[in-house]
């Protein structure tokens, strides 16, 4: 009997402990068990959203993606933090040379490893999905398979701010377009992320995913950019430096072209190269780890991030045909100067650049062969300080100092002074203020591509049309964009496109352009505008070399402009390079001498 009894009491006690022990897992410690079953079985993780793609208008590659995952250290809290277990064979497949693990600061995060090779992940995974202070993070880095080329105009990308991702539409990991179109398209080619779910069992293994939520790849672009005519114009930007070497044979500080190159279709406005120089990979700022060559490139004193060619100069020369313009459809007529080697006026000579007397010379003449007095004689005839008021209108109407319409964020609009502008500063506007503006200079300040519009709206008499650089998004051809047309007599629009057909038959740019020097008749205008820069310490001069050109004449279908900061003569470094860009675009080969040796299908004029 008392056998039986202490068997009794023996199950007792024991059912009594597990009575106990159960009740309090399922009673005192359900919440905290049920949290634990919850965040140990179920993970929440983003589908990075795709961004879209961007290629030229023949269809090369210019930007694509491909997916990178890295591994991240989470700081939650002193009670929340646990030992990672496995840390050394996590440490060897993630290739994290540190044996340590650091101390954060609550509530933030480390990036382990970047880029974890895929042939690791899958042993990986197993490893970190049970451990609450790791995390396997996927990443969308953006890949440029052509490097630098039109990488400008591309701009980069990079990771997500604080300020991004708490404005709501990014979150940690995602990239986001900083410079150039990546970042002006940035809501065209960003997509939405998508959110999955995975189960896991206890010891971190994976059972089922389900998308909770589908994402959106961003949308892909198509540029009007011809890649042949990108890759001319970037060559003729770097061979333009050996042109540069034989006018300032004595810089020795000179180590490659800075400057732009752009064409454009005058009858449309799209926009088929645009290139600048000195330039970047933007590889070396969508890869991770960052590249010894992204800071380099940031801290250059030769700025390859900024985009020349939508940056403002001293046009010099290139400038005259809208000062023609202007002159003509105020004065009513076209006036006819003598073009002597220099004028006095105000107590001092303005200079011609030709030191001989040229001669009567009308406004055609004026623009092919560059005559600086009868643009002088022009502002000083028309009164120069009002007169200024009539050139900056004038100029301003034809498409200076406004935005060209291109979709690139950080476009500047130049300058176009007037005694009026300067009223408005405070500031007295001088006579010779107006004789310098008339030839470009002084405080005219232009960019490459306002240039390339203005020529356009000049040869189309009158006809500006906004310049554009996409051609379609996400498949769909994008519609033209709306024309306005600038106001002016026929004969002023003819007298002008004379005058820059001139240039190239008889003027400053006939050694290169002329009849017996390119199969295609075209028309254009040099210029060569003073300017300054402190080097050493030392203020010294040189001069921007810039041409701009349209062909054929009858029927344009290319506006070409080039522009060498500090190159020296127009006709003799950016002439050149636009001769190079012509030939490309006709498929008119050229030998060494830039000699016409080869043309076929030529255009008609």
């Amino acid at each position: 009997m008392n056998r039986l009894r202490g068997i009794a009491l023996f199950f007792t006690l024991v059912l009594s402990a597990y009575g106990y022990r159960l009740y309090d897992w399922q009673i005192q410690k359900f919440d905290q068990f049920q949290s634990r079953s919850q965040s140990n079985t179920l993970r929440s993780e983003p589908i990075r959203a795709w961004r879209g793609e961007i290629r030229t208008r023949d269809g090369v590659l210019l930007a694509t993606n491909r997916l990178s995952v890295d591994l991240i250290y989470k700081w939650k809290s002193s009670k929340d933090n646990r030992p990672v277990v496995s840390w050394e064979k996590i440490r060897y497949l993630a290739g994290i040379k540190d044996p340590v693990l650091p101390e954060l600061p609550v509530g933030s995060e480390l990036t382990l490893a970047r880029n974890i090779p895929q042939q690791n992940l899958p042993a990986l995974y197993e490893y970190v999905v049970f451990q609450p202070n790791l995390e396997l993070r996927e990443r969308i880095e953006r890949v440029y398979p052509q490097g630098k080329l039109a990488s400008n105009l591309l701009g980069y990308v990079g990771e997500t701010t604080a300020d991004d991702v708490n404005s709501g539409k990014y979150q940690l990991g995602d990239i986001i377009g900083k410079t150039g179109l990546e970042a002006s398209m940035e809501d065209q080619l960003r997509g939405v992320n998508g959110l999955k779910l995975t189960e896991v069992d206890f010891k971190g293994r994976r059972i089922n995913e389900r998308i909770e939520q589908e994402g959106e790849a961003g949308k892909n672009l198509t540029l009007t950019i011809d890649s042949t005519l990108q890759r001319a114009a970037e060559k003729a930007l770097e061979e333009g430096m050996q042109d540069i070497k034989r006018q300032y044979s004595a810089r020795k500080d000179i180590k490659e072209a800075h400057g732009a190159v752009v064409a454009i279709d005058p009858r449309n406005g799209q926009v088929l190269a645009l290139a600048s120089r000195p330039t970047f990979d933007p590889n070396w700022f969508a890869t991770s780890p960052a590249p010894p060559e992204r800071a380099a490139a940031l801290l250059s004193d030769d700025s390859p991030t900024i985009n020349r060619a939508v940056y403002p100069y001293t046009p010099g020369s290139v400038f005259k045909p809208s000062t023609t313009n202007a002159v003509l459809e105020a004065f009513g007529r076209n006036p006819v100067y003598n073009c002597p080697s220099s004028i006095f006026y105000g107590g001092r000579a303005w200079k011609n650049w030709d030191r001989r007397n040229s001669g009567p010379m009308d406004g055609r003449k004026a623009i092919a062969h560059s005559c600086n007095p009868w643009y002088f004689q022009s502002s000083i005839q028309g009164d120069p300080v009002p007169f200024s008021n009539v050139l900056g209108k004038r100029t301003r109407e034809l498409g200076f100092g406004e935005p060209t319409g291109i979709e690139l964020i950080g476009e500047k609009t130049g300058l176009i002074p007037s005694q009026d502008t300067y009223k408005k500063l405070g500031i007295e506007w001088y006579p010779g203020f107006t004789l310098n503006m008339s030839i470009g200079q002084g405080d005219v300040l232009v960019t490459p591509l306002q240039l390339a519009k203005v020529m356009a709206t000049l040869i189309n008499e009158g006809r500006k049309q906004p310049v554009t650089v996409i051609k379609a998004v996400g498949g769909k051809e994008q519609p033209p964009k709306p024309t306005t047309q600038v106001p002016g007599k026929p004969w002023v629009w003819n007298t002008i496109k004379e005058g820059m057909v001139m240039t190239a038959q008889s003027g400053t740019s006939k050694h290169m352009l002329g009849p017996d020097r390119f199969p295609i008749r075209t028309g254009g205008k040099t210029g060569t505008a003073q300017t300054n820069a402190r080097i050493n310490g030392k203020t010294q001069y040189f001069e921007h070399s810039w041409y701009e050109g349209y062909g054929p004449i009858q029927n344009p279908n290319l506006v070409v402009v080039a522009f060498f900061e500090f190159g020296g003569e127009g006709s003799g470094v950016a002439l050149p390079a636009v001769k190079k860009v012509m030939a490309a675009h006709w498929k008119i080969k050229l030998d060494e001498r830039l000699q016409v040796v080869e043309s076929e299908d030529l255009p008609g004029d």
